[in-house]
């Protein structure tokens, strides 16, 4: 390994721990929750890490399953604890987030056959959760969007319906140089296109498929919310709801001019992180009942 090597995976390595200690705080968690479990979930090449939590009054509501942001490359499920934890109140519901393997360690496309094997998991189990096994909810933020896009289509095409909505933050639609490199100086796109330099590197997926390539006729119904001038990919998602939109899948669509890409995680700090979860938890009730 060479000394650049090294350099670059003691510096991916503190990035996570400070994520960790940055993100990973119990106080955060949302109030109103009747249970929170840690579970094994099974992955495509063995146990992943899951979490679990019921709101108070959870009733009928379907399981939505949460697959947690961070570029591919950082995060997990304590990371992204609180978030889960507010979607999960807010929305009167369930909530199972999932973890999966992370590059470089593992190569693309591991993450997607993970996320695939979770969903899989999701279906046969979610009655044990009180859920209605044949309606599931895909959700998660940025490269956890990403991911939770490709399971609802890949699941929807297979079976119409069996994904009953999607809740997207801040997705991210692709990492291709190619596309980040229009209006690189606009939209606060340059340090975006250098995270997403790292990001296909990491993942040896340079050509991971974009959002907008992909057949969107089986996309469900579809929330959005995404950030401003401090998020990078608004210019894309305002192109991916214009695609889902033409492909006949209803949109809601909400934008928080002062959210930056990843501040939904800073609930501990951030009204406007607690007030934008509550408001796409009320949107997922409203659309999923309870």
């Amino acid at each position: 390994m060479s000394m650049s090597q090294d350099l670059e995976n003691a510096l991916l390595a503190q990035a996570r721990r400070g994520l960790r200690t940055l993100l990973a705080v119990p106080a955060a968690r949302a109030e109103g929750l009747a249970r929170v479990e840690d579970v094994a979930v099974a992955g495509a090449a063995g146990p992943l890490r899951a979490r679990y939590y019921e709101a108070e009054g959870a009733g009928q509501a379907p399981l939505i399953v949460y697959f947690h942001g961070g570029g591919f490359v950082c995060c997990d499920i304590d990371t992204h604890d609180s978030i889960c934890s507010w979607l999960a109140a807010s929305a009167q519901g369930r909530v199972l987030s999932v973890g999966y393997r992370l590059a470089p360690e593992t190569a693309f496309p591991g993450q997607i056959e993970d996320a695939r094997a979770a969903c899989a998991w999701a279906f046969a189990h979610a009655a044990d959760f009180g859920a209605d096994e044949n309606r599931i909810a895909l959700a998660g933020d940025s490269a956890g969007a990403y991911l939770a896009a490709r399971m609802a289509l890949e699941a929807n095409a297979a079976r119409p319906g069996a994904i009953a909505l999607q809740i997207l933050l801040y997705p991210l639609v692709h990492v291709q140089d190619s596309l980040w490199a229009e209006e690189e100086l606009r939209n606060f796109r340059f340090l975006g296109r250098v995270a997403c330099l790292y990001i296909a590197r990491s993942l040896g997926a340079e050509h991971l498929p974009s959002l907008l390539e992909l057949d969107l006729a089986h996309a469900p119904p579809t929330i959005v919310a995404g950030g401003g001038a401090m998020d990078p990919v608004r210019a894309d998602v305002r192109q991916f709801v214009d695609a889902l939109r033409r492909a006949g899948a209803p949109v809601e669509e909400k934008k928080y001019p002062a959210l930056m890409h990843g501040g939904l995680n800073f609930t501990a700090y951030s009204k406007t992180a607690t007030g934008a979860l509550k408001e796409v938890g009320a949107l997922a009730l409203a659309r999923l009942g309870g």
